[in-house]
């Protein structure tokens, strides 16, 4: 070997990598672990890259204007014309003061509440910051872990945007304020620009409307109050449900005294204080603040902002909303008779089946006097008009209008479970066909449908519909049920109307039946923009989702459209339109509904009583002894549809098609053959607010057609003659000639009506007051003494009626 080459390979041996990575002289796998000297150079090289990264984002952070929030811009609500206001979002008043004329109280509860090293860091919080990271980057971010001078910077700077960006932005900021700003100053901007609730921004302004005193007046316990609403001041008035900020509130006067702000003995000594009631606003009297409300609670949802947003923001909202509709909801109410007994209510909504946006409704006499929406909020037992549910889980499971089921008093079994449930006036008509049931809405035979489908489909059937779920324990419990469906549960009696069901709810089913089997979310929201330039933020998705079948949609729509031809619901044809729907009347005369449509509007009325927060009987209204789904409801719906749809085409239902074929479940209840046609018996005629039971204490729920409300005496008497003609009907089945299927009833029903000396819209059109009973929800069906396993249970005297009307507030 050369003697230059000997050297070259010498220098390559002893020569170093810099940062000695693999290490030279180690053997093994343990030569790739670092050295002291790469860990010092790496670590060294990290901290001053992110020193770097650090100059660069703070130099290049600047303090921003205030955003749209904080400057207070309108936020308007318009009709679905997008021209005509409805009213307004904005910041009603506003006041800041110094920091020393706060109360000492406040500020230590403010500092206990939110941030505990407010005087000690520098406007930021490492570990908050470190978990919010986590948070956004992970989808997970929950909130919480500001510092108030973070807080101040978000809600006067910047947005409630959940972003990565946002967050380091908002620390840059929060930095700088605090070197800009003394911190007296900071927590006094702070309180000033925090929303608490009714529409108060600053605590001055909060110290006026929760305690009619000013902020340098705030005790401890106002203060803790207070400083625990500033998570969320939106939750609940304190004046109406304190309980919802309980636990916060003594977890602000636990920080105090860990803090050392009180003592011991005088935490022991707070208690949640007394706050006044809300004032109230002469602009949302009448039906305009229930929009003004419903539309604020839909915004908030749909948009993820928060009441200081929404009221500061600047929005431009269109509601679904019709002004004239509006009104003509407002005046079919109206004119029901004025002798109405006290705590009756009232509810109507109506729907646009091709959307689901809400045309109009009817929340209450006065928003200024019950704020409680009617509409929106309240629960009534649905009666009969829970029985569609049932008979599109039949359709959709083979069962067919012409199959048969026994029209007299049966009892029935299931899964060991004995229930013999009666129809109205403990009427028998012997065999019928479903579309005969449906038409006279006969209970036995939708408890042997029910159970023959499965109760849990029919359940299944009522959510797809629009019917939001079961409420939970939980729901129940705090009361807050706006948004669930009490009593939703699998037992074989739900059939009957058991749950208990918002107007709302009941209303986007129908619509449903309308749009031939697509469901629609119903909503009160068009769009939303913002800025000069409007730039929409917000648009309603109204494409809608196929829930049933176009043929049992369409096979729906047909046998609720005889209810009306003959049935239960003759009333309606005055609308002079093809129109259908469903009669309800629950036992003890507690609610009476009327559900509805036509093609182009879905329509659903209640009427129920409610004395002092429990349900009780509507008893003699209106010159009538008792109110029936074919009575008041049904003239309400009929009046606001003749003037809803003035003017709009007059459209058909679907034509009828072929049902999907589906093994259909065994019937055992059906009849071994058709039975004589007895003579039903005739209820008493008696107008005594009774539901014409059976002699037993539990009663059946009711519903006749009618015109104008009769006295007494022609009430009794209608009931006695249609009783008969609805006999005579029974068992006549005939052929549809257009496709060859049995209807058992779909014409001669009809005819039997006119035969007997009626138009085809009068009382007694199809054995109206009997055959068209609405034995409504279920009164027999107890869950009481008499086993039915009703899951919801009846009460004392076992009328099904165990939850009745959810009070104000749930």
């Amino acid at each position: 070997m050369a003697k230059g080459q000997e050297q070259a390979k010498t220098r390559g041996k002893k020569t170093k990598n810099i940062l000695n990575y693999p290490r030279s002289g180690v053997r093994g796998w343990t030569r790739f672990l670092p050295s002291i000297r790469l860990l010092v150079v790496g670590g060294l090289s990290i901290i001053i890259a992110l020193c770097v990264l650090f100059s660069i984002g703070y130099a290049a952070t600047d303090v921003p204007e205030p955003n749209i929030e904080a400057t207070g811009q309108t936020s308007t609500i318009y009709y679905n014309d997008g021209k005509t206001p409805i009213g307004q979002y904005k910041v009603q008043d506003r006041k800041s003061v110094k920091i020393d004329e706060i109360s000492e109280p406040m500020r230590k509860a403010a500092i206990a509440a939110e941030d505990t090293s407010f005087y000690e860091n520098r406007g930021i919080s490492i570990k908050g910051l470190s978990r919010a990271v986590v948070g956004v980057v992970t989808n997970q971010y929950a909130g919480g872990g500001s510092t108030i001078t973070q807080q101040y910077v978000k809600n006067f700077y910047l947005t409630n945007e959940h972003s990565l960006d946002r967050k380091v932005k908002e620390m840059f900021i929060s930095l700088k304020i605090d070197q800009q700003q003394s911190k007296d100053d900071i927590l006094a901007n702070y309180l000033n620009t925090i929303y608490l609730g009714r529409r108060s921004y600053g605590i001055e302004v909060a110290s006026q409307n929760y305690f009619d005193k000013s902020a340098k007046d705030l005790d401890v316990s106002e203060s803790a109050l207070l400083a625990a609403m500033i998570q969320r001041p939106g939750a609940a008035d304190p004046a109406d449900n304190p309980e919802a900020y309980q636990d916060r509130f003594d977890y602000v006067v636990k920080s105090m005294t860990d803090e050392g702000f009180i003592t011991e003995e005088q935490a022991a000594k707070v208690k949640m204080p007394e706050v006044k009631e809300a004032s109230k606003e002469e602009s949302l009297k009448g039906q305009t603040g229930y929009m003004w409300e419903y539309v604020r609670r839909e915004a908030l949802r749909k948009l993820d902002i928060d009441e200081a947003q929404l009221d500061r923001g600047g929005y431009n909202i269109v509601t679904t909303f019709d002004k004239d509709r509006m009104k003509e909801a407002e005046k079919a109410i109206k004119n029901l008779p004025s002798d109405q007994p006290e705590g009756l209510q009232t509810g109507l909504v109506s729907i646009d089946p091709d959307n689901g946006g809400i045309e109009a409704f009817y929340g209450g006499k006065n928003y200024l006097d019950q704020a409680f929406n009617v509409a929106t909020q309240g629960h009534a037992q649905a009666g009969s008009t829970f029985k569609p549910f049932a008979l599109v889980a039949g359709l959709e499971n083979g069962v067919r209008l012409t199959d048969r089921y026994p029209g007299s008093p049966t009892t029935f079994n299931s899964d060991g479970t004995t229930w013999t449930p009666h129809n109205f006036g403990n009427a028998s008509y012997g065999p019928v066909t479903l579309l005969k049931a449906t038409q006279s809405s006969i209970n036995t035979a939708y408890a042997a449908l029910n159970i023959q489908v499965g109760p849990d489909k029919t359940v299944d059937v009522a959510q797809r519909a629009g019917l939001s779920g079961n409420c939970t324990d939980k729901q129940m419990k705090t009361g807050d049920t706006r948004n669930c469906t009490i009593g939703l549960t699998p037992n074989m009696s739900n059939v009957l109307g058991t749950p208990s069901v918002k107007v709302i709810d009941m209303a986007n089913a129908f619509a449903t039946f309308a749009s031939n089997g697509v469901k629609h979310d119903a909503h009160s929201i068009k769009t939303v923009t913002q800025g000069e330039n409007d730039e929409e933020v917000y648009k309603s998705d109204t494409k809608g989702d196929r829930v049933f079948d176009k043929a049992v949609a369409a096979e729906t729509s047909y046998a609720l459209s005889q209810v009306v031809n003959g049935g239960s619901g003759s009333y309606a044809q005055q609308l002079g339109r093809p129109a259908a729907g469903k009669t309800g009347t629950t036992s003890s005369n507690k609610a009476a509904w009327f559900s509805g449509y036509t093609p182009n509007l879905a329509t659903s009325v209640v009427l129920y009583r409610e004395v002092d927060g429990k349900s009780v009987s509507i008893g003699s209204y209106g010159g009538r002894g008792e109110v029936t789904g074919g009575s008041f409801p049904i003239q309400v719906w009929t009046e606001y549809m003749k003037a809803a749809l003035e003017g709009e085409k007059v459209e058909q239902f679907p034509e009828r098609g072929e049902l999907p074929d589906k093994p259909k479940p065994k019937n055992t209840n059906e009849p071994v053959a058709p039975a004589p046609k007895p003579e039903p018996k005739a209820p008493s005629g008696s107008n005594d607010g009774s539901d014409g039971g059976d002699g037993s204490d539990k009663k059946a729920p009711v519903d006749e057609p009618s015109e104008k409300p009769k006295d007494d005496e022609d009430k009794g008497k209608d009931k006695d003659a249609d009783g008969k003609d609805d006999s005579k009907d029974d068992g006549k089945d005939s052929k549809d000639s257009k496709d060859g299927r049995e209807d058992n009833g779909s014409s001669k029903d009809g005819d039997g009506g006119s035969k007997n000396g009626d138009t085809g819209g009068s009382d007694n059109g199809n054995g109206s007051d009997t055959g068209g009973s609405d034995n409504g929800n279920g009164s027999d069906t107890g869950g009481g003494e008499d086993g039915s396993g009703s899951d919801t249970g009846g009460g004392e005297n076992g009328d099904g009626d165990p939850v009745g009307v959810v009070s104000p507030g749930g």
